[in-house]
């Protein structure tokens, strides 16, 4: 009979992942008020109760868990507790270095971006630091630099991330850096002499969007965490979860889980729960409160609106506007402003992966939202409209493609930066004033076929709440009649079905949208409902 090897334990990311309860801390609570009230000093807005918690718990327990439903400020309170860390750190004459995670480098990105706009905000209010800070992120050759010139652009494979890690070995000067964990692990491998993954780089490790990462996955940060390092997990369990290439019925003990569902679940770690929600307005944060924040969830800018006049309707097409897409003046309807949740829902009919009513809709509503935008002559830049003004989801990449085509073909808008249009599982942790979802799918054979799917209501929450000032959403009747056999993918369906039919009511029994079918106009009949008043 073969023994069993019995492997060193590797602390502390034994400890965080089977015993966080053991995990000891022996930082005082004076001190963390002291560095609270400098951090407050600077900050744009000051934390909330909620907030100032989660401050205070990043340094009281070596393990805290934050939850962050949309828009309460959860990336805001992860920047501050960073740079309590650091002014802790410029006291003591002890630098540090803080690891920032998450499942994709769109959320580590915005954690550094923020961490940046906080230093920018200190130097301005109380003058230079008294000590340097580098922000970096680690990447593979293959993944696109930060967009961000604050953040050092970093290369696994290059001479500088051997320079990076001695400089966090060596502590001369405190660092944040973010990366993922097969990155920064690779790294570690590299330095370590030995070919482990285990540095003693972290004093503080924060992963943002926990939600969406692996219990695996966090336990490779965890090994590069110093002996008293702490951990913050930063969350919601009620967005999307982590993307596994097989089909998951049951997680024993949690190990399957994502990390922050494991920690609640299996340890019984009690979150520090955001309740004020700092993006969306009234309208559309309805819904969510309803559904899935019972407690608080109140929008903080009730009345938030696009910030747009709309243009007089003629029943002609703007000039120069592209013989190849479609015009209506019911677009500018739909782009109201004092209607902050549109749904147009129409018939059944053959599209599964790609749906050229749909596409059309969506291109020449952000063709439309685009020239709005450019009227007054300052309009944003290609970057700044991508990033900050419109975001476009769709389930299905097929139908990605067919809208970026659109886009830039018959738009004729720059390939560089590309269209961001995406599945919402990347677009998870970012924000725009408007948000348009394609649903995409309108055969109701394949509606059954991927109900799971589709109808999830994790991904739709995620859907919804990216929007700040207003949401429209494109859905057949094949998604919104649709019964799921399964209880519980009927109880998913809810959340979108209901939001359509019972949330918002109906502004235009029928109206018809012109779009391309086959190169040949046509037009499809359409039920515009959409959501004007707070519940």
């Amino acid at each position: 009979m073969a023994r069993r090897v019995q492997h060193p334990r590797t602390e502390p990311a034994h400890g965080f992942l089977y015993e966080p309860g053991q995990l000891q801390v022996t930082r005082g609570h004076a001190e963390v008020e002291d560095l609270l009230n400098q951090v407050s000093q600077y900050q744009k807005h000051p934390f909330n109760p909620r907030q100032a918690d989660a401050f205070r718990s990043s340094f009281t327990d070596r393990l805290s868990l934050l939850w962050g439903p949309p828009g309460t400020g959860k990336t805001t309170v992860l920047a501050g507790v960073i740079l309590g860390w650091i002014e802790n750190a410029w006291q003591s004459g002890e630098p540090i270095t803080v690891g920032v995670g998450a499942s994709n480098y769109n959320a580590i990105d915005n954690v550094l971006r923020e961490v940046a706009d906080l230093l920018a905000r200190r130097t301005s209010v109380l003058g230079e630091p008294p000590g340097n800070v580098r922000i970096a992120r680690m990447r593979s050759e293959s993944a696109k630099p930060p967009l961000d010139e604050r953040i050092e652009d970093v290369v696994r494979t290059a001479p500088a991330a051997r320079v990076l890690a001695g400089a966090m070995h060596e502590r001369t000067e405190c660092v944040v850096v973010g990366g993922t964990w097969m990155q920064l692990g690779r790294l570690a491998e590299a330095v370590s002499g030995d070919g482990t993954p285990v540095a003693r780089w972290f004093d503080l490790l924060v992963i943002d969007e926990a939600s969406q990462v692996p219990v695996a996955s966090a336990a490779a940060y965890f090994l590069l965490l110093r002996e008293d390092g702490h951990v913050i997990l930063a969350g919601d369990h009620k967005q999307l979860g982590p993307i596994y290439g097989f089909e998951m019925r049951d997680s024993v003990q949690g190990l399957f889980d994502c990390i922050f569902s494991y920690m609640q679940e299996t340890h019984g770690k009690d979150p520090v729960a955001l309740d004020r929600n700092y993006r969306t307005n009234t309208e559309i944060s309805g819904w969510p409160k309803e559904r899935f924040y019972s407690e608080g969830y109140d929008a903080f800018f009730p009345e938030r609106r696009l910030d747009i006049a709309l243009p007089p309707a003629t029943g002609s097409p703007p000039d120069g506007w592209p013989e190849n897409l479609p015009w209506s003046d019911l677009f500018l309807r739909i782009l109201d402003p004092e209607i902050p949740v549109v749904v147009i829902s129409y018939g059944v009919h053959t599209s599964t992966l790609s749906n050229p009513f749909e596409a059309q809709m969506v291109a020449a509503l952000a063709l439309l939202y685009r020239r709005i935008l450019e009227q007054d002559g300052n309009g944003p830049g290609d970057q700044e409209f991508w990033s900050e003004h419109i975001g476009i989801v769709t389930p299905h990449r097929a139908q990605m493609s067919t809208i970026r085509n659109l886009l830039v073909d018959a738009a004729g808008m720059p390939m560089d930066p590309p269209p961001f249009v995406d599945t919402v599982d990347r677009f998870q942790g970012q924000e725009r004033d408007l948000m348009i979802a394609s649903y995409v799918v309108a055969d109701r054979d394949f509606v059954a076929a991927e109900e799971a799917f589709i109808l999830n209501s994790k991904r739709f929450n995620v859907t919804l709440t990216r929007a700040r000032s207003k949401f429209i959403m494109f859905v057949s009747d094949a998604i919104l009649q649709h019964l799921p056999a399964d209880a519980d993918v009927a109880r998913d369906a809810a959340h979108l079905q209901l939001f359509a039919e019972n949330y918002c009511t109906t502004i235009d029994e029928e109206i018809e949208l012109p779009y391309f079918d086959g190169g040949r106009l046509t037009t499809m009949r359409c039920r515009l409902r959409g959501k004007q008043d707070a519940p």
